[in-house]
């Protein structure tokens, strides 16, 4: 079976995914005396992103100001959309036995086309095995990777990160 290559707007929804996904995940809206900001976080690293010009028309501060939850809202809805109406690819179905998801971890962090991916796509340091655990522990929010095979929610989120490492691969 031939797999088409992906069309220019399902590469720009990979650049799209791939830019959110790297992003820092807490934004919010933060003010001082001297001025409005958005702020992105993630865990005790934060930093300003950028200050909202008193002037500038309300309609547009509007949006300045929602587009980080903008935009995951409708990645999220297209998700959605996307497994309500297209039907499952041949890879995608679903496995007779449970996936052991924290083995897979734990080989996709030993690869390096994987470590590459965390380190251009999420900023984290490859230098070695504990700092990619870590930071791999911080953006699925578990404290084990035994979780992924425990929890649908952390599961999930894993499954997120692999097809974001694969759009990634294949926009190479």
């Amino acid at each position: 079976m031939t797999i088409a290559p992906p069309s220019p707007n399902q590469k720009r929804m990979d650049a799209i995914r791939r830019r959110v996904g790297a992003a820092m995940p807490d934004w919010t809206v933060t003010a001082d005396e001297t001025g409005t900001f958005v702020t992105a976080a993630d865990g005790p690293d934060s930093e300003r992103v950028y200050r909202i010009e008193e002037g500038a028309n309300l309609d547009n501060r509007e949006m300045a100001l929602s587009a980080p939850e903008d935009l995951r809202f409708l990645l999220r809805m297209y998700d959605a959309l996307s497994r309500r109406f297209m039907p499952p690819r041949p890879t995608e179905i679903e496995p007779a036995k449970p996936a052991n998801y924290a083995a897979e971890c734990a080989m996709r962090c030993g690869e390096q086309k994987f470590r590459t991916f965390l380190s251009v796509c999420h900023g984290i340091d490859v230098s070695d095995d504990e700092r990619i655990r870590t930071r791999i522990h911080s953006m699925l929010r578990i404290t084990s990777r035994a979780i992924l095979n425990t929890d649908p929610a952390a599961a999930s989120r894993w499954r997120d990160l692999v097809r974001d490492f694969e759009s990634w691969e294949r926009s190479r």
